[in-house]
């Protein structure tokens, strides 16, 4: 893979891990907010206590953002992470649709975090493949 288009994989799913690092232990660990908590009270989706499902959240979001940064399995990690935006873009419509206009928050920060994870899903290697030449196997990593 050239080098400028590794960079700018690299770049964008890290910069991708770490959001997901901060949106997982700042404002849901660290330092709850009244309006996530009721968020979460009106959502339904409660486990235990509002503050639990958010300390659960945190902590699964603080996994996907280290799963982000180290590398492994780029392809998965960039789904997985787009499509829980997703559904907290829905979640966050539903309950408080106040948010998505926001302008220090959710929809616009969420749309720039899909351009990062649609950046490195159409960079990351889409897995291997084995091929046989002259007798050995060789791993043949596609690009498209």
């Amino acid at each position: 893979m050239n080098t400028k288009i590794w960079l700018v994989k690299v770049t964008a799913r890290v910069a991708l891990g770490l959001v997901w690092l901060y949106e997982g232990l700042v404002p849901k660990i660290l330092f709850l907010r009244g309006d996530e908590i009721d968020l979460v009270q009106k959502s339904g989706l409660v486990w235990g206590s509002p503050e639990w499902t958010l300390f659960v959240l945190g902590i699964a979001q603080m996994a996907v953002g280290f799963w982000l940064i180290i590398g492994w399995s780029e392809r998965l990690a960039a789904t997985v992470a787009t499509v829980w935006m997703f559904v907290l873009i829905l979640l966050v419509a539903v309950g408080n649709p106040g948010m998505l206009t926001d302008p220090y928050g959710a929809l616009i920060k969420d749309l720039c975090l899909i351009a990062c994870a649609i950046a490195v899903w159409m960079l990351a290697p889409m897995g291997k493949s084995l091929t046989v030449a002259r007798g050995s196997v060789e791993p043949n990593y596609r690009t498209n």
